[in-house]
C-alpha cells in the first residue's frame, strides 16, 4: 500500500492538523493501528502496539520524533513526537514521521542495540512501511536574531529568551551592533 493510501485512510475532513499535545499523541497511536493494519505484510505486524507509549513535547525542536526502547522482556517503547513540528508540517507529513518511528520500534525489538539507528535493517524496514528515510525540512525558529547594523541572522531560537525579550542588551558576532528580535514563522 503507498503511502499516499495510507494517509488516506487516515485523513478525515475532520481537521487533524489542530490538535492540542494530548490529541497529537492519542491520534498517533491510532494512526500506529492504522499502520499495522494496512502493512500487514511488514515486520509492524508483529509489533504489540500496547508497549508503545506516546507523548507530544512542546520541547522537542530539532527533530520530528524520537523512539526510546527498555530491552526488557518484553521490550518497551516510547515515542516522542515534536508537537513544534506537527504545528510548522501539519498532520499529513507527520505521518511519515510517524512510519519512521515504528520502523525504530520494529528494529529495536528484532535487533536490540546492536545495529545502527539508520542502518540496512532499519532500510529495510522503513522501506515496507513506505516510511522516509530522512526527516522533515528543520522546524523553522520561533525567534530570529538579526544585527542591527549589517542585517546578518546571526541567530535562531525556538523559545523565548532573555536575547528575545530584551536583545538592546546584547550586541552581533559581526559587527557588535544591537540585536533585533523578529518573530519566526514556525509556530502556526
Amino acid at each position: 500500500m503507498s503511502r499516499t493510501q495510507t494517509h488516506d485512510l487516515t485523513t478525515h475532513e475532520t481537521d487533524l492538523d489542530q490538535l492540542d499535545r494530548d490529541e497529537l499523541a492519542a491520534a498517533a497511536e491510532q494512526y500506529a493501528r492504522t499502520v499495522q493494519e494496512s502493512y500487514a505484510d511488514s515486520p509492524i505486524a508483529g509489533v504489540e502496539l500496547a508497549r508503545i507509549d506516546w507523548k507530544a513535547s512542546s520541547q522537542l525542536c530539532r527533530s520530528g520524533a524520537y523512539c526510546e526502547t527498555e530491552l526488557d522482556d518484553p521490550p518497551a517503547h516510547t515515542i516522542v513526537l515534536s508537537y513544534p513540528g506537527y504545528r510548522a508540517w501539519g498532520w499529513d507529513r507527520m505521518t511519515g514521521v510517524i512510519r519512521h518511528e515504528l520502523a525504530h520500534v520494529v528494529v529495536n525489538e528484532q535487533f536490540g542495540d546492536e545495529v545502527r539507528p539508520h542502518g540496512p535493517e532499519f532500510r529495510d524496514v522503513a522501506e515496507s512501511l513506505d516510511a522516509p528515510m530522512r526527516g522533515e525540512e528543520p522546524i523553522p525558529y520561533r525567534y530570529k536574531l538579526f544585527c542591527r547594523r549589517c542585517g546578518s541572522m546571526t541567530d535562531g531560537l525556538y523559545q523565548a529568551s532573555d536575547r528575545t525579550r530584551n536583545p538592546w542588551n546584547y550586541t552581533s558576532p559581526c559587527c557588535q551592533a544591537p540585536l533585533q528580535v523578529e518573530t519566526g514563522e514556525g509556530w502556526r
